[in-house]
């Protein structure tokens, strides 16, 4: 059996924390890592930013949700034994996608346990043209009309209509404004999107939709806490998720009284995983520098440093057989620093006080994995299903 999100929040008092996954060995450390006072992980977060590092190529939509969620699915990583203990799951759609894949994505998601899909209200005319939200670009990113995008909601909303999914709406107000130089300017900016939020969120709920996410690629965590404190004067029942990625040294409990409900760490185990394995690696090719020269593939994961994907690309090769005995030794080398560095990360953030890791040299800044997920390193055509 799977769990679900909106029976882990009746079960923990409406608070619950997801952490991100990309493969087996991530969800076995969400499912199994303890806090020293019991603290455990509720659940996963199956995110874009961190698939498609995982992948090799750039988190622009790309490729769409629903070849994702198929990827998922064939992966298996959230299936489980009746021994195991089962957790929920969230997954990142992006902007959806194409309106007549969304039955095909909410039944493939069901499938493998998910039971909150999150699409965010950006504006994406073609493939590959989204901007990530954290970067400092992201305000060339249009939003989506807030009425075609409730649209959006109801295709959603239909086809999950006799599953227990909640489909949840990314407001985006915050991280599509440019910011100000001026003082004066800036408050006026925070101020119309704080408004922006406010209206888009009563319409996504007048269009049925279950919770509501609001994102901010802020330090401060001023525009998130603005946004709880003001719609919950107005509905004190949808559950509201928060992504306190860019605002880590916040308080947990600062989020949980403002009226948040569902905390994600969204990329934290991917961070540890690159900064272990790089570390490492480097120490291993100093010795021996030619290990992978005579490999395309792997050479332009090591290139990027993207070690998420060189870790992916060196597992297929031992399932089939093609993985010579210096890349074993690598492989399994990196794979045990890149558990252990991860173990690490995620008892801290379950011990934290703070929304982030105490450890901060334990993983690599945001702001690298999104120059790291920038380089494509994989074909696309290599990745549909």
């Amino acid at each position: 059996m799977f769990a679900s999100i909106r029976s882990s929040l009746a079960q923990n008092n409406r608070q619950i924390c997801l952490c991100e996954t990309h493969d087996h060995t991530t969800t076995e450390i969400i499912r199994y890592t303890v806090g020293s006072h019991g603290q455990r992980f509720h659940g996963l977060w199956y995110g874009g930013l961190c698939q498609t590092t995982y992948l090799g190529i750039p988190d622009t939509e790309l490729i769409s949700p629903l070849q994702r969620a198929a990827l998922i699915a064939l992966n298996g990583n959230l299936q489980r034994r009746k021994t195991r203990r089962p957790l929920c799951a969230a997954f990142d759609a992006d902007s959806g996608g194409d309106v007549t894949d969304i039955p095909a994505l909410v039944s493939i998601l069901a499938l493998v346990g998910v039971s909150m899909i999150i699409i965010e209200d950006k504006a994406i005319s073609e493939p590959g043209m989204k901007v990530n939200s954290l970067k400092e670009t992201s305000s060339f990113q249009d939003q989506a009309d807030p009425y075609e995008f409730a649209n959006t909601i109801r295709a959603f909303k239909s086809t999950s209509a006799r599953k227990d999914m909640m489909i949840t709406a990314r407001i985006e107000s915050f991280t599509v404004r440019e910011a100000k130089k001026d003082t004066a300017e800036e408050r006026a900016s925070i101020q119309e999107a704080l408004c922006d939020a406010l209206k888009r969120a009563e319409v996504y709920r007048e269009a049925g939709v279950d919770a509501i996410m609001i994102h901010s690629k802020s330090a401060d965590p001023g525009e998130v806490l603005s946004f709880l404190t003001e719609y919950r004067s107005r509905d004190a029942v949808t559950p509201i998720v928060v992504v306190p990625t860019t605002y880590s040294e916040t308080m947990k409990t600062v989020l949980y009284d403002a009226g948040a409900n569902v905390i994600i760490y969204a990329n934290h185990l991917m961070r540890a995983k690159i900064s272990a394995v790089g570390r490492i690696s480097d120490k291993i090719l100093a010795e021996n520098p030619g290990l992978f020269a005579e490999d395309a593939e792997l050479s332009a994961c090591l290139e990027a440093r993207n070690f998420g994907c060189l870790s992916r690309k060196l597992w297929e090769r031992r399932y089939w057989g093609e993985e010579d005995k210096e890349a074993q030794l690598y492989r399994i080398v990196a794979a045990t620093y890149g558990a252990e560095n991860m173990k690490a990360v995620a008892k801290d953030l379950l011990d934290g006080e703070m929304c982030g890791c105490e450890a901060d040299d334990r993983i690599i800044p945001v702001k690298d994995l999104l120059k790291i997920n920038a380089h494509q390193i994989s074909p696309v055509e290599d990745l549909i299903v």
